[in-house]
């Protein structure tokens, strides 16, 4: 089976965040859709694995942040390849507190704050379900970056927990 089709299938590059009990994290995803227009809603896959998932778990509310392809590859790292368990993702990066969640600003093209309505358990990741609380855009001159773009201009690697990893 060949894997690389996946990268067929058009993905966007979003930072998903969270927190609870005094802490934060956040992620980045490219498992991002809306799923209603009335209420909207939002689902993201995430895997149980990651720090973010404990903490959208046990606060019910996370942000979604649609990345510029502009975006240098040191700010989407800081993102994907380390653990919120052991830093702070959020130093030196623009975001606000919303409702006692970050939402990450800082080359975002527009920002999305939800409250969890649903789970669905696949095993390895859950997809949830948030509906919208708030939302704007926040640079309309910036273009979302893509997964395709985020793999083929950027020369960005798949984290081992992403949905779309292959072995």
């Amino acid at each position: 089976m060949d894997l690389n089709a996946l990268t067929k299938l058009h993905y966007g590059v979003y930072i998903l965040s969270s927190a609870a009990d005094g802490k934060m994290s956040g992620q980045t995803t490219n498992s991002v859709m809306q799923v209603t227009s009335d209420p909207v809603q939002i689902a993201a896959c995430v895997s149980k694995q990651n720090f973010t998932y404990e903490l959208i778990n046990k606060s019910g509310k996370f942000s979604i942040s649609a990345i510029s392809q502009e975006a240098p590859f040191k700010f989407i790292g800081n993102f994907g390849f380390k653990s919120g368990r052991n830093i702070n993702k959020f130093e030196n990066i623009e975001h606000y507190i919303s409702n006692g969640i970050p939402v990450v600003t800082q080359h975002a093209t527009a920002v999305f704050e939800l409250e969890l309505v649903q789970k669905i358990d696949l095993g390895t990741h859950e997809i949830f379900i948030g509906k919208v609380t708030e939302m704007k855009i926040t640079d309309n001159s910036q273009t979302t970056m893509t997964y395709e773009h985020y793999h083929k201009v950027k020369g960005g690697l798949t984290p081992k927990n992403a949905p779309t990893f292959g072995k």
